[in-house]
């Protein structure tokens, strides 16, 4: 007894096999090759009314050529706020180009910050005399001006220390502290308060 009752546990046990009859069977095999054939025709119809897309504009194509500096050049790095400039300096003709493009573009034919990268060569009186690559990032215009004229003072005095002098006197070799001041905590800003009622 205890023998047939192991015996048919053990049968219990095994997977049980599904048979499925075979006209279903074959129907089941040739459904999806039939579904396939009808979805690839679908895309060819819609393919062929549909104008084909042009190849995407790629990321890569906009960022700036890094020009090849040949001869001599001279590095300074420049910061103001959060901006940061890298800067270099060559003998030229007094071109400026900043992240590839010409200074008078990218600061948007604005005087001021246009003056704030060419002091350092005015106080020096070396206008025209060298062309400048920078590269900056973070910051806004403004801040990336200041980053790029302080770039520039720093790589004149590596080309020349006697004009460390001149530039410090200008105030051109001192890196600009003023930062935007933290918010606090309870404030709306760094100390501007949330509107108060009484009443």
């Amino acid at each position: 007894m205890a023998e047939a009752k192991k015996k048919i546990h053990k049968d219990s046990e095994k997977p049980k096999k599904r048979t499925v009859p075979k006209k279903k069977k074959e129907a089941a095999d040739h459904a999806p090759i039939v579904e396939k054939s009808k979805a690839a025709a679908k895309a060819k119809e819609v393919s062929e009314f549909r104008p084909k897309a042009e190849a995407p504009f790629l990321a890569a194509e906009r960022k700036p050529r890094k020009h090849k500096i040949v001869g001599s050049k001279y590095y300074g790095t420049g910061r103001r706020k959060e901006a940061v400039a890298k800067v270099w300096i060559a003998p030229g003709g007094g071109n400026i180009t900043v992240n590839g493009r010409p200074m008078a573009q990218f600061f948007c034919g604005r005087k001021l910050l246009e003056l704030f990268v060419t002091r350092p060569f005015s106080t020096t009186q070396t206008a025209g005399k060298y062309d400048v690559f920078a590269q900056t990032i973070g910051g806004g215009v403004s801040s990336q001006a200041g980053a790029v004229g302080l770039g520039i003072a720093r790589a004149l005095v590596e080309l020349n220390p006697e004009y460390k002098t001149l530039l410090k006197r200008q105030g051109l070799l001192t890196r600009d502290p003023r930062m935007k001041e933290r918010k606090k905590y309870g404030l709306k800003r760094a100390r501007r308060a949330f509107q108060f009622t009484k009443r």
